[in-house]
């Protein structure tokens, strides 16, 4: 079935779909996004007073979840609130995390796995702002190209699968499936790599498939005809959170108005983040991938709501495989604008 698929979405190559969405490189200049007024200026809409911290740092990593956000900027929605945000492009969940953990981001974008294997360990106390982007089937897949010997779950053992780190959405849903179909993930090897060095990985057969998310998918299909192997959001991650934003209790708690402000300007982006003619001139002007490409990959759900039951779904997924040690409550973590006043 993920064949067909496949085959359908490269023949509507040259269809004006609208669907468009993109990796946010690591490249691109956040000073360039930046067109907001200051806290204070004339026609800020900030209904919770005087924002505690006017200035602040967000870090965001090169994925698709985080463009509402750079929407939210350009739309002057979080300059509307008193806030003139600094975007700050990391490379890994880990290096955002690391960033609020040491006062240089206020604010950081990661997926789930980063901050609640940081909560776990009680080094850090971190608060769940704004919930991000909930994948859906086609966002995050394994792929192979199609002389490859890895084609089906069942021939994981023994294959090298390329993926961004250990103890990521990238390994822990595709052994999550695997487990369920009775397939011994263990005796998968696991190759960290980036996402661009993936496509390359596979053609000089470094590696016998990988674990990519869109708009790697489409471009691997689309670049060396990868074909699907299983998707990495069904079945036991089917619908599962993938990413939000967090910042260490410290600031929250020195900063209520701010953080509150930040989440209204940012649920007001991903609200309109289901109108593609609203968010799509965004993927093409700061994701610099091709418009052909750009139209056909897959689109997952940004959150307007932040509930912790769906989060848990996340710390429970990494207690199964031993990453947390013990049951994490993810609801202690959570911020919401309801609570934060």
């Amino acid at each position: 079935m993920l064949r067909s698929v496949a085959t359908r979405r490269i023949a509507r190559l040259r269809l004006p779909i609208a669907l468009l969405t993109a990796s946010l490189l690591a490249s691109l200049s956040g000073c360039g996004l930046l067109g907001g007024d200051d806290a204070g200026s004339t026609g800020t809409q900030n209904t919770g007073g005087a924002v505690e911290k006017s200035k602040i740092r967000v870090g965001v990593l090169p994925v698709v979840d985080v463009a509402p956000f750079y929407y939210a900027l350009e739309q002057g929605y979080f300059a509307k609130e008193g806030l003139e945000v600094e975007p700050v492009v990391v490379a890994s969940g880990k290096a955002s995390i690391d960033g609020a953990t040491g006062g240089d981001i206020d604010i950081a974008f990661a997926s789930y796995p980063a901050p609640l294997l940081a909560q776990s360990t009680k080094t850090v106390d971190f608060k769940i702002v704004a919930d991000a982007l909930t994948a859906k089937q086609g966002h995050i897949v394994v792929v192979a190209l199609p002389d490859s010997p890895l084609k089906k779950a069942t021939d994981a053992p023994g294959k090298k699968i390329a993926i961004t780190q250990r103890n990521t959405m990238t390994d822990l849903a595709p052994m999550s499936i695997l487990k369920t179909e009775g397939v011994d993930y263990s005796q998968v090897q696991f190759v960290p790599m980036s996402f661009p060095d993936m496509i390359p990985a596979m053609q000089n057969h470094t590696v016998d498939g990988a674990v990519v998310v869109e708009p790697w998918v489409t471009t691997a299909m689309k670049k060396v005809g990868a074909v699907p192997v299983f998707d990495g959001a069904s079945g036991p991650t089917a619908e599962m959170p993938m990413s939000g934003y967090v910042a260490v209790s410290k600031f929250t708690n020195a900063n209520p108005k701010t953080i509150a402000a930040f989440q209204r300007a940012l649920t007001k982006a991903q609200s309109e983040a289901t109108d593609r003619s609203k968010i799509e001139p965004m993927f093409v002007k700061y994701a610099k991938v091709d418009q052909e490409t750009a139209k056909l990959v897959t689109v997952a759900t940004y959150s307007t709501s932040l509930e912790a039951n769906r989060i848990q779904r996340v710390a429970n997924l990494m207690q199964e495989f031993d990453v947390i040690k013990g049951k994490l409550d993810v609801s202690a973590m959570i911020l919401s604008p309801a609570t934060n006043k």
